[in-house]
């Protein structure tokens, strides 16, 4: 497995990305399973509210990984997209597809990292 290095705030340096896009890839894949499982719920005489809810929730974190490796392919990853500062390895690697460092999601108040 690649040693990660913590970027400084001023410049990432050249980082190996691919442990993150499998871990992306695997995470997106269980989603959709997940996600299709909540979906097959909804469909009963009585609509499934939470399972609606757990499928939208879903659905959100797969557009969220979608963006992720998206950022890795434009070489954006690993910078938060509201400031441009380094996002931490530390919290990738807690949550794959953060968009933001840690200040700017406790400014947008975000859910802890532990979120999927």
């Amino acid at each position: 497995m690649t040693t990660l290095v913590t970027p400084t705030a001023q410049a990432l340096p050249a980082t190996d990305w691919a442990p993150f896009r499998i871990a992306l890839e695997a995470q997106r894949a269980d989603c959709i399973g997940r996600r299709e499982l909540a979906l097959a719920e909804t469909v009963t005489s009585v609509p499934d509210a939470v399972a609606l809810g757990r499928a939208a929730t879903l659905l959100r974190t797969i557009e969220e990984i979608d963006a992720a490796l998206a950022r890795i392919d434009t070489g954006g990853y690993g910078r938060c997209v509201r400031c441009g500062s380094a996002v931490p390895i530390e919290r990738l690697e807690a949550r794959p597809f953060a968009a933001t460092c840690v200040s700017c999601s406790a400014i947008r108040g975000e859910a802890p990292s532990t979120r999927s």
